[in-house]
């Protein structure tokens, strides 16, 4: 018994020598950087009734599959590997909680806080919208941790077993962990897009199919790629990994972003960073797809490449489009200062003017460097993704100069919106494929039923006939680079605003605040 007087332990000062005195004043050290977000959130979730059920049912089946495996291959475990075939359940029990639940509960999380109205509460401290996403972000991957710390003496087990190696688990799990966090992000983003009841129903629909994309796909690459030994990490396997993880990366960091700049402020920069992270993919991804061309030495690579490219641009093109014309005083603070600097910088500044320059300019430079690799390279047929290029060049151009000379006016009368580019310029990617056939029926009576000039503005034909090597591509292509041309050429009529962006003085007062 002690003493009434003596003072209770968890009441004694943390100051105090020896080993554990050393380890109380470090954690609370640590404890202060931690980003106050991840603190609340984790601990919430792991409060939360979603991840006991979640946590517990993985363990019982867990469990129960270690059993049921163990009977169903006896006696041969003994004496057989049998270790894969317990590894594709494992796979499966990992992948459910990690690919689909962890991401629901993140976009669930952040979007229940711009719905209830506790987001304001938030906007008020000093916390950044990035600290906030990326608190919400690290809440999610603690969460995975704790599901990895669950399955990894499983996956033990299946090593003794024999028939896996440290590779294959490795490979497994670092798929699961990335396709993971990537699907967070992803739903992170989805969260911050609409903020009433029946967008996010939208968004989380969205998510849901993603996710069941993903699954399927993820779990066919593990069972057939994986667990049959058909992965090998020579040259080629390295060279894959690598520049896969670049691209995977990539795309973590601009849905972060994006989703930070989503809530932030309207007075903040919200565009520079982003378009600054688009530049980054691109030149990832020219970089990935020349290696990738050059190590199999097949225009067809560059061809993918090209198309995957002119769809990125159209779709971040399209996106910008909504952006708001206004610059506030903060950002127009910030503009390029010299004639040099504001010819090669203004268009990282935010506004639709801007950012239509920009995706056209920066794509179009993208895939012209694709395009020219074959050529520089002596890749087999090596002008046609040079002139695959000019056809997606100009395919770029004309969907996405036509859908900001309709927007305008719209915009002009009711406000800029993202629902309206995207809108316009889907309606203008489906009467590009109909049209054609719409005006072969009123003049022959029927539709087209070989490909002629007539068909250059349904790019999905167009495409196709591309990769078939078709003849008449190049007069097709130099159709739609015409064309497109000419829709970039009055656009640029309408962009006499953005010239005239000039930086201003920072005001005595904002300077003096700041050095307080």
């Amino acid at each position: 018994m002690s003493e009434p007087d003596e003072e209770h332990p968890l009441l004694r000062d943390t100051d105090r020598p020896g080993w554990w005195g050393w380890i109380d004043k470090l954690s609370e050290q640590v404890s202060r950087h931690l980003n106050p977000i991840l603190i609340k959130e984790a601990r919430q979730s792991l409060k939360s009734r979603q991840f006991a059920v979640t946590f517990f049912l993985l363990l019982i089946t867990s469990w129960f599959w270690m059993i049921i495996g163990v009977v169903t291959l006896a006696p041969d475990i003994y004496f057989v590997p049998s270790g894969a075939e317990l590894m594709s359940g494992y796979y499966f029990l990992l992948a459910i909680p990690m690919i689909a639940m962890v991401p629901l509960a993140a976009h669930r999380s952040l979007a229940a806080e711009l719905d209830e109205g506790t987001y304001e509460l938030l906007a008020i401290t000093k916390l950044t919208s990035m600290r906030i996403v990326t608190g919400k972000l690290g809440s999610a991957v603690l969460q995975m941790l704790v599901y990895f710390a669950a399955l990894v003496p499983c996956f033990a087990f299946c090593y003794l077993l024999r028939g896996i190696d440290m590779v294959m688990i490795g490979t497994t799990i670092m798929l699961v962990f990335g396709i993971s966090i990537l699907l967070t992000t992803f739903g992170l983003l989805l969260a911050t897009v609409v903020q009433n009841r029946a967008g996010q129903i939208f968004t989380l629909l969205v998510l849901l199919g993603v996710i069941v994309f993903c699954e399927f796909f993820c779990g066919l690459f593990v069972l057939e790629v994986i667990m049959r030994q058909q992965i090998f990490w020579n040259g080629e396997g390295v060279v894959f990994t690598l520049l896969f993880s670049a691209v995977t990366v990539s795309c973590m960091v601009m849905f972060v972003r994006a989703a930070a700049a989503r809530i932030a402020p309207i007075t903040e920069n919200r565009s520079t960073r982003l378009r600054w992270i688009m530049f980054a993919q691109q030149l990832i991804w020219i970089a990935s797809i020349a290696t990738l061309a050059l190590w199999y030495s097949e225009e067809e690579v560059l061809q993918f490449g090209i198309m995957i490219q002119g769809g990125y641009w159209l779709l971040m093109g399209t996106l910008m489009l909504g952006e708001s014309s206004e610059l506030s005083p903060r950002v127009l603070r910030t503009l390029p200062q010299t004639t040099f600097g504001r010819m090669m910088m203004l268009w990282f500044s935010p506004g639709p003017g801007t950012g239509f320059m920009f995706a056209i300019t920066t794509g179009c430079a993208g895939m012209m460097s694709l395009g020219m690799v074959a050529v520089l390279f002596g890749i087999n047929n090596a002008f046609e993704p040079l002139t695959f290029a000019f056809l997606m060049m100009g395919y770029l151009t004309m969907f996405l100069g036509g859908s900001r000379l309709i927007v305008l006016p719209i915009a002009w009368r009711i406000g800029n919106t993202f629902a309206i580019p995207c809108c316009v310029t889907a309606a203008l990617l489906a009467l590009g494929v109909i049209a054609p056939s719409v005006f072969m029926a009123i003049t022959t009576g029927g539709p087209s039923q070989q490909y002629g000039l007539q068909e250059f503005t349904n790019w999905i034909w167009t495409i196709d006939r591309s990769f078939s090597r078709s003849s008449s591509i190049e007069a097709v292509a130099f159709i739609s680079f015409l064309s497109g041309g000419t829709v970039f050429v009055v656009n640029l009529f309408l962009l006499i605003r953005e010239f005239t962006y000039r930086r201003v003085a920072i005001p005595v007062r904002v300077i003096a605040d700041s050095e307080k």
